[in-house]
């Protein structure tokens, strides 16, 4: 038998202790950059524009306006999905901020879904030897692995009708807008300006910075703002785990693979009677769908639901196996796919980035001390049990009735212990141990007094 780990309340407190001060350190450094005048927010969009971005770029505009600063976009993207490009130019719109496209650095591009996006911004800027442009829609055919242009008219003319209108409200070409779609066409930074496509080349941040600054900007919700970008603090935004696991996993090839090797394990598993390694497959499963443009919210609830039940059949099971992993990697996952803290909140961005903290370090505090017990645990379960002293000649009693040459169970000294009867014993008999092979003894009845 092995001995049950109890951890010692001060070791806990010592933990909590250790999480809040760091919470606390956090606070201090996040208010006194808060209180530093003149931010600016950075944000990349690098690669495809899948789910997840939008979470990205939604999580920036929040950091700006929690600081009241511009939020400068930098892209250098193929393009992406169309649901996606569209959530993000409605999070541009609503902004109560500024929002600068920058396509950069030399050789970048924003191609289709990025020049949707450099459209929508407030105020639109290139890199030299950067290209915007080619905007007509594609089909992914994974049969082929080729893009095949779409031609159809309802679904040309609403993204027409889209980039025209965001090219209007800013006051920049619409019928060069309009031939990005219908006409692929795509222009150079120098054309960009010479059209009215963009307002500003920059050669970098810092260039752009000193070009716009003291620029006033005319924002949807009618607010208007004038640039302070000169000397500004420059922040870069690089978003929540929640973000970026759902960009990730939203990729077409992780987001395939997720899916086939999920429904794999679940299959095999019920046919092969293998039911530990069901749950694995489910959340794999579920994690395919997130990539899917499934709610993230949802998602998590999901994970959390499977990790629980995964966790709660460990507590039933020998051994620390499959479904402990499981249960722990999905809850830990779900908890990464919960949404940050909202600035808009009723309460003050300082009082919240502390109440933020706080609940993050005492997070990873609690959950560093639940580790080192799981590591104390699985070391302790690992060990041979420890005997004081031979078991030859203790006395026990029988827990089974155990025919002469076969085995059963014992109790010795609140232990149960596998027993090889040399004489027939009945359950409540006493015997005594004449000998140990490995983990089982062998026994005798007791002879009474």
């Amino acid at each position: 038998m092995r001995n049950v780990i109890k951890p010692k309340p001060s070791l806990l407190l010592f933990f909590i202790a250790l999480a809040i001060s760091l919470a606390f350190s956090a606070t201090s450094i996040g208010m006194t950059l808060q209180a530093t005048k003149n931010h600016v927010v950075v944000v990349k969009i690098e690669g495809g524009i899948y789910y997840g971005v939008d979470y990205l770029v939604e999580e920036a505009i929040a950091e700006a306006e929690r600081f009241d600063a511009p939020l400068v976009i930098v892209l250098d993207t193929p393009g992406g999905l169309l649901d996606v490009t569209e959530k993000i130019i409605k999070s541009i719109r609503t902004s109560n901020i500024p929002v600068i496209g920058y396509v950069y650095p030399v050789g970048a591009s924003a191609w289709s879904a990025g020049t949707l996006i450099l459209m929508a911004t407030h105020i639109a800027a290139m890199s030299p030897g950067t290209l915007i442009g080619a905007a007509q829609p594609v089909i992914y055919d994974p049969t082929s692995g080729l893009y095949k242009p779409i031609n159809e008219s309802k679904i040309i003319n609403p993204i027409v009708g889209i980039i025209a209108e965001l090219a209007q409200d800013r006051g920049r070409n619409v019928t060069a807008a309009k031939k990005f779609v219908l006409e692929n066409l795509y222009l150079d930074e120098d054309k960009a300006l010479k059209y009215n496509v963009i307002e500003v080349v920059a050669k970098s941040i810092d260039d752009l910075l000193e070009k716009i600054n003291r620029w006033e900007v005319r924002l949807d919700t009618g607010r208007e703002y004038r640039l302070n970008t000169e000397n500004a603090v420059v922040i870069e935004y690089n978003g929540s785990l929640r973000a970026h696991i759902t960009r990730v996993i939203s990729d077409p090839i992780v987001n395939s693979l997720l899916a086939t090797i999920g429904i794999l394990i679940v299959m095999f598993g019920i046919l092969g009677g293998h039911y530990p390694a069901v749950p694995l497959g489910l959340g794999l499963v579920i994690l395919s769908l997130l990539g899917s443009g499934f709610s993230a919210n949802m998602i998590s609830l999901l994970l959390i639901l499977i990790g629980g039940i995964a966790l709660g059949i460990e507590l039933f099971t020998p051994g620390f196996g499959i479904l402990g992993f499981t249960g722990i990697t999905l809850i830990a996952i779900s908890i990464a796919l919960l949404p940050v803290l909202n600035p808009s909140s009723l309460i003050s961005p300082s009082y919240q980035a502390m109440l933020f903290w706080i609940g993050i370090s005492i997070g990873a505090g609690l959950g560093g001390f639940t580790g080192f017990v799981l590591y104390k645990v699985i070391a302790v379960r690992k060990k041979p049990p420890h005997i004081k002293g031979s078991l030859v000649g203790s006395l026990g009693k029988a827990v089974d009735d155990i025919e002469s040459g076969k085995t059963g169970f014992i109790l010795i000294n609140g232990e149960y212990w596998r027993a090889l009867a040399l004489e027939d014993v009945k359950r409540g008999d006493k015997v005594v141990v004449v000998d140990k092979e490995g983990p089982i003894v062998k026994i005798r009845k007791a002879k009474e007094e």
